[in-house]
Order: C-alpha cells, then sequence, then structure tokens
C-alpha cells in the first residue's frame, strides 16, 4: 500500500475536519501548537541500545511562557516535542512486520481516534504531503535553541479547533484510568 492510499482510509474515517486544522505561525509565539520542521531530537537506537539525534518534524508541546527567551526563570530552557512521522515513511516500516490488512485495521482506527497512543495530522504540504503521525509514547525534548537552529523552520500551526482535538487525545492518553484499580492508601 502506498501513502496515498493510506491518506485516503484516514480521511475516509477521521473524526475530525481536517480543513479547520492548521494556520499561518508567522504572528503567533513560539509554543504550543506550533509545528517545525528539521528540529534536532533524540531519538533511541534499538539495536546499539544509544540515543543518537536527528533532524525532524515536531509538534511543540511546551506552552509559549515557558520557553519564551524573555522569561528569564529556572526550568525553561527544555522544549516538549513529539515527533510527526511522515505517513509515506512509516508505512514501508510497518509492513516490515505486519500485512496490509492490518494496516487498513489500524489507520482506519487511527482515524476514528480509536488508538489513544496516536494522532494522525492531516497533509501540511511539502513537509507532510500525505499528513503524518504523532506517536504520544514518543514524546521527547530539546533545548530551546534548537528551535532558532538556522536548518529549522516553523512551518504551521494548528488552529484552536486543532488545539482542541490534539488536546483531547494528549489528556485521553496520558490521563486515562488506570487498567488495575491501585490500593486506597495503604502502605
Amino acid at each position: 500500500m502506498d501513502a496515498a492510499a493510506a491518506h485516503a482510509i484516514l480521511f475516509e474515517n477521521l473524526d475530525y475536519d481536517p480543513g479547520k486544522f492548521y494556520s499561518n505561525a508567522e504572528n503567533l509565539p513560539v509554543g504550543v501548537g506550533s509545528i517545525f520542521s528539521a528540529v534536532r531530537l533524540p531519538l533511541y537506537d534499538t539495536e546499539t541500545a544509544l540515543y543518537y539525534t536527528s533532524a525532524e518534524t515536531g509538534y511543540i508541546l511546551s506552552h509559549e511562557c515557558d520557553i519564551d527567551p524573555a522569561n528569564d526563570r529556572p526550568f525553561s530552557e527544555f522544549v516538549l516535542i513529539c515527533p510527526i512521522l511522515p505517513l509515506e515513511e512509516w508505512i514501508p516500516t510497518y509492513l516490515e512486520d505486519h500485512n496490509e490488512a492490518d494496516l487498513k485495521s489500524l489507520l482506519a482506527h487511527i482515524g476514528k481516534r480509536n488508538v489513544s497512543r496516536v494522532f494522525y495530522l492531516p497533509p501540511l504540504p511539502p513537509s507532510l504531503q500525505f499528513g503524518g503521525l504523532m506517536y504520544l509514547n514518543q514524546i521527547t525534548h530539546a533545548h530551546v535553541s534548537a528551535l532558532t537552529s538556522e536548518s529549522t523552520k516553523r512551518i504551521a500551526s494548528v488552529t484552536e479547533y486543532g488545539l482542541q482535538k490534539l488536546d483531547h487525545m494528549i489528556q485521553n492518553h496520558l490521563l486515562r484510568p488506570k487498567a488495575v484499580r491501585l490500593a486506597l492508601g495503604q502502605w
């Protein structure tokens, strides 16, 4: 299956309006909802059991006041970022260990937002020609200076509508009830 076919399956199943998702980020402060290309992010290599850095597209999760250089205070030197996996790059990797029927099923569930750990971002040409996947278990960090590197570029921001959809997914994924009940204050 190619990225265009995968994109069509996702769009058939989306439960949000992709046309309302992005806006120009030019006049907005850098912070939550901003999307950057070529941000240096740490990624884990399972073969070497080491981290390396790679220039990736990423979604900023940190609030703008927490990363504003003019706001000089402790704990403001790092920014939370969720890497965005371009759909066309992820599909071949998935198909190495799964079949097309599994892929079709997973894409439909991702589009309907039934998979709490993955959010599908609609296309954002040219960086995300067929859209991308935010794998919420891969939230990472970078130094704020990574956002001002010569190669890094802010390419868009989500709209208030897009932010609501993403915030709902993040809240659902990170704050959903545990599968097993915990003790009620017993030590």
